[in-house]
């Protein structure tokens, strides 16, 4: 896709646009790339890849990264980008996972809807809800079929939805700043108590869902009413 001139007026469900991201610098392996194909030439639309070398181009001139960003795991930047990039701009977000489906008649589904901010598949089962404790953990359970997943799906900019959601986000950040800047990262794919590479324990301040699953779920949930459901899952098998 080429550079978008004026990011302050973007719009990503007007423009179709469907983003992906990559934030690390090793390289995608065969079936990724495969994967990344089959999401360009499937969905018949145009598509983002979001890099390390171009995720500064997408920051939006007058509401940058939130400070944590760099301290963040390539996994937990990934989560952090959708959040974002739904807020400020809107469009599809799909990981990258192998997909049939053309996304055009979903993108007009939702522009169509304007009571609704978002639509994504329905999350698989209980077991596909992010595990957080009682009551929330079970409400989010019993509720599953209320909730999307959040490996694809598209969404309305500046909507109720992604306004609380970037919020939430940036909230959470905020309390977990300090300890990022004394533990940041140290794997591409870090969370608490994970054992790394070199045999330690890590001491990194997020867990794995936490930034991106424990708070997209409860508000899928409280929102729901404005949630659009369809057939826009990719695939969950060999992409890795």
């Amino acid at each position: 896709m080429q550079a978008v001139d004026d990011l302050r007026a973007f719009d990503g469900l007007r423009s179709g646009l469907i983003f992906c991201a990559w934030t690390g610098l090793n390289p995608m392996s065969a079936q990724r790339v495969q994967a990344l194909l089959s999401i360009q030439v499937q969905t018949g639309c145009p598509v983002q890849l979001l890099t390390a070398a171009n995720i500064p181009d997408w920051q939006h001139p007058e509401h940058p990264f939130h400070p944590a960003f760099p301290l963040l795991s390539q996994v937990h930047q990934a989560d952090y980008l959708r959040v974002y990039l739904m807020h400020h701009y809107g469009g599809g977000y799909t990981d990258i996972k192998h997909t049939s489906r053309a996304w055009a008649p979903f993108f007009a589904r939702l522009r169509a809807s304007p009571a609704h901010d978002l639509l994504g598949y329905t999350e698989i089962g209980p077991h596909g809800v992010a595990p957080l404790p009682p009551p929330v953990g079970d409400l989010l359970r019993a509720h599953y079929d209320k909730l999307v997943g959040l490996c694809a799906f598209i969404g309305r900019r500046y909507s109720p939805f992604t306004t609380a959601w970037l919020a939430q986000t940036h909230a959470l950040l905020d309390a977990k700043f300090e300890a990022l800047r004394q533990n940041p990262a140290r794997h591409p794919q870090d969370q608490t108590g994970v054992q790394l590479p070199d045999g330690s324990l890590s001491a990194y301040p997020l867990a794995w869902t936490e930034l991106l699953g424990n708070v997209f779920h409860p508000l899928v949930l409280a929102h729901h009413e404005r949630v659009l459901h369809d057939q826009i899952a990719p695939s969950f098998s060999n992409y890795r």
